[in-house]
């Protein structure tokens, strides 16, 4: 097979961090070349680099297609040379139709008057989605879709300009799809290659790797650490790859101690539940000890806080706070319960215009009150203690917006600590922050747990597990799978775990 795109040499410091190391990585035309390492190994910025969204360092190789040189930091350039991106999310909006979404960015056929030439239009997105297999109405809504038919549209959508499209890039394309429409999604694929389109296929589930892939390139910490054909690369020697050794880093011992140490009481009881990708889970959380929750894209793990803010309906088991039982849980029902959630969406974190006072007092007003008028004294003296008590670099009527990542995320969970909750799921609460602000966020969690508060830690970030967490559940096909204590709690371990066979998923 010809080579289609490549690049050579590929770095990328952000400030003292090597997110890519010399990395070397290239696509065969009519061929899939599957991309995988776990998070953080430098993935998702190859991916940025190669749509033009970051510029590598300047001793980086060269960035081919067909031979022809792309210059680096260009996304235009990028697309002209036939790179086509289906990230995870798709990029689709519900409320429009299918012929909507294919001409989002792109021009509509127009007559006299600048008039839309709707006919043309439609027979112009029938023939995109023929291309992928689909016989649809282009009026029809995408919030209609199935999830196989919502990944179709977002492949017909990248693959319209069919003659001009050299590669297609799918990130973890199957993390919402459930094990009946992945076969259809292997079948779109092969249909793709057929037509000499070459394939960069990143994903967790190495099961799939084995189907689909004809060569493997495996990243660890920013380095290429393995690549060649599929077949040479058997599960274990994948899983072996993937994990490496690593430490984590350190949160205080005496914290981190301390959460080994719960209560009996349950204040949290999820009992069957099956919910969004979660199917029949079940799990108990009790005072004092802080629970971490792992697994890969679409296991389920993120539907759990999901469920508790009323985002994700429940559709069979029981959910139990404080002993109630709540089987359609919001905010509002959790916070007398003695219950919060911190989500993971920035937006939905904090709000950017209000100031650090604003934003930490928000989730409880009432003893700043007097009647109907806020004490505004009392709450900038309230909010000053909050800014020093968890080293807030910012002042207490500066914008949220205007702090770092890592702030903003202290300032979430303070906001959350503040009220003094028995209970408080964490969604990624160090997500795109420094290593000084994780470990800060971490000790503050740890020292709350030790003070008694029940902590439910969803993460991706395997070193925040292992560094505070008094038991581990990994979630495999929506179901806790296996629950790790002990030495066991490590990220080597944790990888191991997350990557076994998935022959439980449901479909």
């Amino acid at each position: 097979m010809e080579g289609l795109m490549s690049v050579a040499g590929v770095s990328k410091t952000f400030v003292s961090t090597r997110a890519l190391d010399r990395v070397d990585f290239d696509v065969r035309a009519g061929e899939v070349h599957a991309l995988i390492g776990h998070n953080g190994s430098g993935k998702s910025t190859l991916v940025k680099v190669l749509a033009g969204f970051h510029k590598p360092d300047a001793d980086s190789g060269a960035f081919k297609v067909e031979g022809k040189e792309i210059p680096y930091g260009d996304p235009e350039a990028v697309h002209r040379a036939g790179l086509r991106f289906i990230h995870q999310e798709l990029g689709l909006l519900d409320e429009l139709s299918l012929l909507e979404n294919l001409r989002l960015g792109d021009r509509y056929l127009t007559g006299r008057g600048w008039r839309v030439r709707w006919g043309a239009e439609r027979r112009r997105a029938a023939a995109a989605l023929a291309i992928v297999g689909l016989d649809l109405d282009p009026d029809v809504k995408v919030a209609d879709l199935t999830p196989i038919e919502r990944t179709q549209v977002a492949v017909a959508r990248a693959m319209q300009d069919e003659k001009a499209v050299r590669l297609v890039l799918l990130d973890e394309p199957t993390a919402t799809l459930p094990s009946s429409e992945v076969t259809k999604l292997f079948e779109l694929i092969r249909r793709m290659t057929a037509r000499g389109v070459g394939i960069a296929y990143i994903s967790h589930r190495l099961e799939e790797i084995e189907e689909i892939a004809d060569r493997v390139t495996v990243l660890r910490e920013g380095r290429v650490v393995g690549t060649g054909p599929r077949a040479e690369f058997d599960n274990a020697r994948l899983v072996s790859l993937i994990v490496g050794s690593h430490a984590g880093e350190a949160v205080p011992a005496t914290a981190r101690e301390a959460t080994r140490i719960h209560g009996e009481g349950s204040l949290l009881d999820f009992q069957g539940v099956t919910a969004g990708e979660l199917r029949a889970a079940d799990f108990v959380i009790r005072t004092g000890e802080i629970v971490g929750v792992a697994g890969l894209a679409g296991s389920g793990v993120h539907d759990i806080p999901g469920v508790l803010l009323g985002r994700v309906p429940v559709e069979s088991g029981h959910v139990v706070v404080a002993g109630r039982v709540i089987d359609d849980p919001d905010p509002a029902k959790l916070r007398p319960l003695g219950a919060a959630v911190l989500p993971s969406p920035r937006h939905l974190k904090g709000i950017p215009e209000l100031s650090i006072r604003e934003n930490v007092t928000l989730a409880d007003l009432r003893p700043l009150t007097r009647g109907w008028s806020l004490d505004l004294r009392r709450e900038r003296r309230e909010a000053a203690d909050i800014v020093k008590r968890f080293d807030v670099k910012g002042q207490p009527e500066q914008k949220l917006a205007e702090l770092s990542g890592g702030n903003q995320q202290k300032v979430a969970v303070a906001k959350w600590l503040r009220i003094e909750p028995d209970l408080l799921v964490l969604d990624e609460p160090t997500q795109g922050v420094d290593v000084g602000a994780k470990a800060e966020i971490l000790d503050l969690v740890a020292t709350a747990a030790a003070d008694g508060l029940a902590v439910v830690l969803c993460s991706s970030d395997l070193d925040d597990l292992e560094a505070v967490c008094s038991r581990v559940l990994v979630i495999r096909g929506g179901r806790v799978a296996t629950e790790l204590t002990g030495e066991r709690i490590n990220r080597k371990t944790i990888t191991e775990e997350c990557y076994r066979s998935e022959k439980a998923r449901v479909s």
